[in-house]
């Protein structure tokens, strides 16, 4: 099936692209998921812009760079920042309803912000936010949804991207989609962990296959920890959004002692890797697996009027957050590092785009700012739509392929609960030297005799051990402690420099001897 333009994901950077890219340009769009699964739609705190008379973009760019530790792009920063105030006018025009105060936008403040500046649907920002985008961009005649596929593999020459190949989760089944460019827009890694802050996170399925492509990627130890998510029973409910410490919520341990002065002067208010740490530690002086984070004190109508939706959902479970404290601990949150692209989401690989979570465009540095995630979304998705827009070649002639049936791989899917713990025993919140060495050492011993699998099965194993790989690989380039990467052993900072992992070139697929093209010898996965 031929595209002018395919896009893997369905988040608020693909809605966004979709929604300012003409309707000339006939797009596909590859999604796995149903309407609530991408990780925007469980964005509970807000979106970040400057839209009060007290704040500027100079405070914002201060405060982003402070939490990014160094490794931030300043221009870059610069660039999304500016564009905050336009970003949130066009979300308030798009209808998107946003929690007032007096008539005005209400701003809450978060963690690591030293100005109220977070615009928020009551605590279920995400939520509001794609659910108006996803009904107009319902209404776009030239969007074509291919749902319940999963992308398994770009087609490049090493040069360039001119398609994918994506497998159906219903059947099984792998088909063939050519277009001119691609946009991922797949989210990040946080699913690779055994705790995460969304049920349905991305495992870098897409980082991996943009690596394969040729494409480089940078900072990828970079795993960004919310530090409060809702636990029951040692199970991740939720996440506790960063606005109910921001609004004076205070963090306990089991010993019933506030903390956190000890760990910064910001207390509550301190970036999460931080706050993230000091929780890990507290847990582990106490030997217990979590600590209490309280509102309470606030009153009754206080909570309720804020946080309704956390309100309702903790009451769910015994734990009325109205009227007293709740569990939390630590959970992957979000990917700071990514696939290397540009503010418009040009990768080093002709023809493929990379916006959102799963790029790294200079904004996040070593440690994402609250609520600048859905900012750089919209931003991104935006400038990725106007760079397209030229770019579009819908003559371009494409190469047929032909895919095996089965692949020799020393990989299944069943690894995936070992791997999940192995990145968090070793590529988690408070890492080691040896640790890290471990890590690798057990992806290597998750590799099996080999086997005959299916192609997209063996692909879609290929993808989570490769991004596993990466995030370890990467963990053990960077000989510091900074932003979302503790080290035990290397805990002084040197220069700060972004890990850079230059993309291979290798194909699981090979042209068709119907092409007119010499068939190639097949690479194993």
């Amino acid at each position: 099936m031929k595209f002018d333009l395919l896009v893997v994901g369905e988040g608020l950077a693909a809605l966004t692209l979709l929604l300012n890219i003409p309707v000339s340009i006939k797009v596909g769009v590859i999604s796995r998921n149903k309407f609530d699964e991408p990780s925007s739609y469980w964005a509970q705190g807000g979106i970040s812009a400057v839209f009060s008379e007290e704040d500027d973009f100079d405070k914002h760019v201060k405060d982003t760079l402070a939490a990014g530790d160094g490794l931030c792009n300043e221009q870059v920063v610069r660039d999304i920042v500016s564009a905050g105030t336009s970003v949130l006018q066009w979300l308030i025009d798009m209808g998107v309803p946003f929690t007032r105060e007096n008539n005005d936008i209400h701003l809450t403040r978060e963690g690591g912000h030293s100005e109220r500046r977070v615009a928020h649907v009551d605590d279920m920002t995400g939520r509001g936010i794609m659910q108006t985008l996803q009904a107009k961009v319902a209404l776009l005649p030239n969007v074509t949804w291919i749902r319940q596929y999963e992308a398994v593999e770009l087609i490049s020459d090493g040069d360039r991207v001119t398609g994918l190949i994506a497998q159906s989760l219903s059947d099984g089944d792998v088909a063939v989609f050519n277009a001119s460019n691609v946009v991922l827009a797949a989210g990040g890694i946080t699913g690779l962990y055994p705790y995460a802050t969304n049920p349905h996170a991305s495992k870098g399925e897409a980082i991996a296959m943009a690596w394969r492509a040729g494409a480089t990627v940078e900072n990828l130890e970079f795993v960004q920890f919310h530090p409060t998510a809702f636990q029951v029973d040692q199970q991740v409910v939720s996440l506790i959004t960063e606005a109910v410490r921001g609004e004076g919520g205070h963090l306990y341990n089991i010993a019933n002692e506030r903390f956190m002065a000890k760990y910064s002067s910001q207390e509550e208010l301190a970036p999460r890797d931080i706050v993230a740490r000091a929780i890990y530690s507290e847990m582990a002086a106490h030997q217990s697996p979590y600590v209490w984070l309280d509102i309470s004190y606030k009153g009754r109508q206080f909570v309720e009027h804020h946080f309704p939706n956390l309100v309702e959902l903790t009451r769910r479970y015994q734990r009325d957050m109205s009227s007293t404290r709740v569990p939390v601990s630590p959970a992957a949150h979000y990917t700071c590092g990514g696939i290397a692209a540009d503010l418009h989401g040009q990768t080093s690989v002709a023809g493929l785009f990379a916006i959102g979570e799963v790029a790294n465009c200079g904004l996040h540095g070593a440690n994402r700012l609250a609520s600048n995630s859905l900012l750089e979304c919209v931003v991104m998705g935006k400038a990725c739509a106007e760079a397209l827009s030229g770019a579009i070649v819908t003559d371009s002639k494409q190469a047929s392929i032909r895919l095996p049936a089965v692949i020799e791989t020393r990989l299944s899917l069943s690894m995936l609960p070992a791997l999940r713990a192995t990145l968090w025993d070793h590529a988690g919140i408070v890492r080691s030297r040896d640790g890290i060495a471990a890590g690798l050492r057990q992806l290597e011993t998750m590799q099996l005799a080999p086997s005959l699998l299916p192609y997209g099965q063996a692909l879609r194993a290929q993808n989570i051990h490769d991004a596993a790989y990466l995030i370890l690989h990467s963990a053990s380039l960077r000989k510091e402690s900074r932003g979302g990467h503790f080290n035990t052993d290397y805990r002084a900072r040197t220069l700060p420099l972004p890990t850079i992992v230059n993309g291979v070139y290798k194909k699981c697929w090979h042209p068709s001897r119907r092409s007119g093209i010499q068939a190639e010898e097949f690479i194993p996965a």
